[in-house]
Parts: structure tokens; C-alpha cells; sequence
């Protein structure tokens, strides 16, 4: 059997290429609905996010995986063939494990060391098993790697500070302000402002404020938020003074909120306001510092705190690698330890020196020229109760089935195992 992933990644692949090859769920649960019942393929994972589409496969020796998915997303997307053979890869057995590990710890995704992609190995996994594609082999592997990303993130520090804009405003402002009490308003309805939105609303923020002049995609977004009203630009000075934060992220290309619009309301207010400016160009006129209450926040001050977390993040690299190493090189060995001649070797060697252990002990309990026909004895009882075991696991003629897999794992654990991280 043999350890196959194919894949296509960010790495050599443009996005308007690998959205052409995104799967949904329902095309997913097919893809391992049809490979549950292959006498090629024992075992399968899909993880596919918007940076990977990813087949992790257990698979004979002789199969051509590369050709058997092209023919399952042939059926499924059939105008992205072309572009799953021109960007996707192979890679097999260390490679792999060392891959999907990387993966798990954030030291292959865009963003070094974020947390999402952990949970989405997870879900991967959780939808194999649902489909019954996971068994043996990778449930060992797959947990291995869950390991692997709690360590990393346990003993380094790769995913310390924000690394995206939109982030590192929603830690500012976290840091400034009590945002379980707040009022926010985001004004924008583009990618940035929604994760703004997202940010804030996971942080138990009090209530939210969507602005936008088109405000039918405002009301796309607030509707993935509870306590989300959505106004139009013109109403922002009004509804400045019970505004806590603002954080702001259009296209326009003049501010959005200017000073004259914005002194009736904030001139003779006392609470501060937190404003945090993350357009180019800027959204709110520079002016509005002049006001006491207010604390304004531009881009490049963000900016400067992300190319920080982003070098800090670099630094722990080496160590988190370190810490990958470790779990593939033993995942490896247990994995090779399955191979059926060590494993049948090892329980033979095992067995025998038992045998001759036991009859060393109890030889002086007979006569001297009894010795040599106790060892052989001993040694042939043991043969005899290790028969059965033997006979089940060389059954599988070289290729383990599951079931086989089990069981020299089983007997490794007994015997052998010293997982030290167990």
C-alpha cells in the first residue's frame, strides 16, 4: 500500500484558477461515497479550503490515483480538468506526512501560523469518517497532525500578534476599549469590513452599525450578524454621538465621514471615540483628530504592527519545524512498523527469546542433558501459540487489510510501542 496525496494549493496556482476546482460538501460526500466501496483505495481525506484542494489517499502500489481523481472531478466540475492536471501535484509517504503537518501547524498557509486551518483539517476528517473513508491508517495520521498543530501553537509563538489589517484593527481596538459595552459602526460592505464585522461580533460586542451607499450589499453582510442595523452614508453624523468605535473600509476615493459633517456631533461630546481608518484612500478626514474625544488610527499604523507580527511569526519558524520533524519521523516509524516481514520478524524474535529465557530458568530444575530439549521445547510451544496470529497477519499476501492492520498494531502495542507522546 502506499501513502498518495494530490494537490493544488496557492503555492503555483492563482486563485481564478482554483475557484474553477472548488468543491461543495454535497460534491465532496459524493467523491467519498464513490471511493468507500474501491478495492484500490482503502482510506481517503478531501480538504479543500480557499488556499488547497487536497486528496489524501491509502491506496495499493499498483493504482493510478493522479488518473482516478482526474476522472472523479471530471464528473464533478468538468470544465476544471484542465486546470487540476496543469497546477495539481503528487507526493507520497514522508512527504506527505510531513506535508499534512505543516499544514495543520499554519506553516503552509498564506497567513503563517493561522489558527483556521486547523479546524478545517478537523472537518475534513470528520466528513471522511461520516463517510466511513477513514479508518487505521488515518486515524493515526490525521490525529497525529492534530497533535502536531497543538504543539506547535503550544511551544512557539507562530501565531502571536494580528497579520491582517483587519485583524490588527479589532485587536487595537480590544486593547483600548471594553467591546462587550461598545456601539461599532463599520462603515464599507467589501471583504475588509465584513471581517471587521466578523471580528467584532464574535468579540460580544454590544451592537453593530453597517454604512454603506449601496445598501443592499450592507444588508447582505448584516445578515450574518445578530444586532446588526444597517443605515445609509448620509445618516453617519446623526448617528456619530452613540457610536463607540468606527472603523472604517470603502473604495471611495474622497473621505467618507469629513470634519464639517461630523463637529455638530462630536464638538461638544465627552465619551471618546475610538476611529480606526483602514482605507486607502483614507476614509475619514484627517481633521477629525482636532477633537478631544476622538482617537484616530490610520493604515500605516496598523500596517507597522502587522510587518511586526509578521517577522515575529518568521523567528518561531525554525522551531515549529523542529517540532514537525519529530512527529513525522515517529508517525513514520510506526507506519513502517506495519510492513508484514518486521512485524512477523519481531514477534518471532520476541516469542524465541522468551522461549529461551523460560528454559534457562527452570534447566537446573532437570537433569544436565535436558537442557538443549527444554530450549527446544519451550521454543516450539511458543511457535505454536504465535501460529494463529502469524497466519492471519501474512495473509494478506504483503498488502495489509484493515483488519490485519489492526492487529500488528495491536501486537506492536503490546510488545513494542513507546509513544512517547501518548
Amino acid at each position: 500500500m502506499k501513502l498518495v496525496l494530490n494537490s493544488l494549493t496557492y503555492h503555483n496556482c492563482p486563485v481564478h484558477h482554483r475557484e474553477r476546482v472548488a468543491l461543495t460538501a454535497e460534491q465532496r460526500h459524493r467523491m467519498l461515497k464513490k471511493i468507500h466501496p474501491s478495492e484500490q483505495i482503502s482510506e481517503a481525506v478531501i480538504l479543500d479550503t480557499c488556499n488547497r484542494l487536497e486528496f489524501y489517499l491509502y491506496a495499493k502500489k499498483t493504482f493510478n490515483c493522479k488518473k482516478f481523481i482526474e476522472e472523479l472531478i471530471r464528473i464533478e466540475r468538468p470544465g476544471s480538468v484542465n486546470t487540476w492536471k496543469k497546477y495539481s501535484i503528487e507526493i507520497m509517504g514522508a512527504d506527505l506526512v510531513r506535508h499534512l503537518f505543516e499544514v495543520a501547524a499554519g506553516l503552509d498557509s498564506q497567513m503563517i501560523g493561522e489558527n483556521q486551518i486547523l479546524s478545517q483539517v478537523k472537518a475534513a476528517y470528520r466528513e471522511s469518517t461520516d463517510c466511513r473513508t477513514s479508518k487505521l491508517i488515518f486515524h493515526k495520521l490525521f490525529h497525529s497532525a492534530f497533535r502536531v498543530g497543538k504543539a506547535v501553537r503550544t511551544h512557539t509563538n507562530i501565531n502571536c500578534g494580528a497579520v491582517s489589517i483587519a485583524l490588527a484593527a479589532i485587536e487595537l481596538a480590544r486593547d483600548k476599549i471594553d467591546l462587550s459595552s461598545t456601539t461599532a459602526m463599520v462603515i464599507g460592505a467589501g471583504e475588509n469590513a465584513e471581517l471587521v464585522a466578523r471580528y467584532l461580533t464574535k468579540s460580544g460586542l454590544k451592537q453593530l452599525i453597517i454604512a454603506n451607499r449601496n445598501r443592499k450589499k450592507a444588508h447582505a453582510i448584516a445578515t450574518s450578524f445578530d444586532k446588526a442595523e444597517v443605515i445609509g452614508l448620509a445618516q453617519i453624523p446623526k448617528r456619530l454621538a452613540g457610536v463607540d468605535l468606527l472603523i472604517s473600509s470603502t473604495a471611495a476615493e474622497k473621505p467618507v465621514v469629513t470634519y464639517e459633517m461630523a463637529k455638530n456631533n462630536l464638538a461638544g461630546r465627552k465619551r471618546p471615540l475610538l476611529i480606526i481608518d483602514i482605507a486607502v484612500p483614507r476614509d475619514i478626514e484627517p481633521r477629525l483628530a482636532r477633537f478631544k474625544c476622538v482617537t484616530l488610527i490610520n493604515i500605516d499604523e496598523l500596517n507597522e504592527q502587522v510587518k511586526f507580527n509578521r517577522k515575529k511569526r518568521g523567528t518561531e519558524i525554525p522551531k515549529a519545524q523542529v517540532i514537525v520533524t519529530e512527529f513525522t519521523d515517529e508517525f513514520m516509524r510506526w507506519y513502517d512498523s506495519l510492513n508484514v516481514v518486521p512485524v512477523i520478524s519481531k514477534i518471532l524474535e520476541k516469542g524465541t527469546e522468551l522461549a529461551h529465557s523460560e528454559a534457562r530458568r527452570y534447566a537446573k530444575n532437570f537433569g544436565p542433558d535436558s537442557a538443549d530439549k527444554l530450549e527446544y521445547f519451550a521454543e516450539s510451544l511458543v511457535k505454536k501459540l504465535l501460529h494463529a496470529p502469524i497466519s492471519f497477519i501474512k495473509n494478506g499476501g504483503g498488502e495489509l487489510s484493515a483488519e490485519q492492520l489492526r492487529a500488528a498494531d495491536l501486537i506492536n502495542k503490546m510488545f513494542f510501542s513507546k509513544d512517547k507522546h501518548s
